[in-house]
């Protein structure tokens, strides 16, 4: 009977076949998932919200009608990583002078300079966090 050609062939599992085929499906999903996220590397990332503590200073220098604005903050929380903006504006009239975006990664403090796009008036300027991711 084991050289019979008219007995009845085995099937291919395809029951077994098919769950693997899920399963390496599934499994590049979930990399592309973490890949796209940040996650590669072993730097892992937090997926919920951003716990932090900021201060944000700023100094003007003006010659004539322009000048430029020096930023320096601190930054410490939960995360390995945010992107801090600081909004410069008019203290007196409130009006946006100059916007700047920052990466901070490992330390704890961002600064740098921006340039300023309106006459400073003589009550100086004000600085605020608009948005930290």
């Amino acid at each position: 009977m084991a050289d019979d050609e008219y007995g009845s062939r085995s099937r291919p599992r395809r029951k077994t076949f098919l769950i693997i085929v899920m399963g390496l499906a599934g499994l590049l999903g979930l990399a592309a998932v973490l890949y796209s996220i940040g996650t590669r590397g072993g730097s892992t990332q937090s997926l919920g919200p951003k716990s932090y503590s900021t201060h944000v200073g700023c100094q003007v220098n003006t010659s004539g009608s322009q000048g430029t604005v020096t930023i320096s903050g601190t930054i410490t929380g939960n995360a390995t990583r945010y992107s801090v903006t600081v909004e410069v504006s008019d203290a007196a009239s409130h009006q946006r002078i100059g916007l700047q975006t920052f990466e901070v990664r490992g330390s704890k403090t961002f600064g740098g300079t921006t340039a300023a796009q309106a006459p400073i008036g003589p009550a100086g300027i004000e600085c605020k966090i608009v948005k930290v991711a």
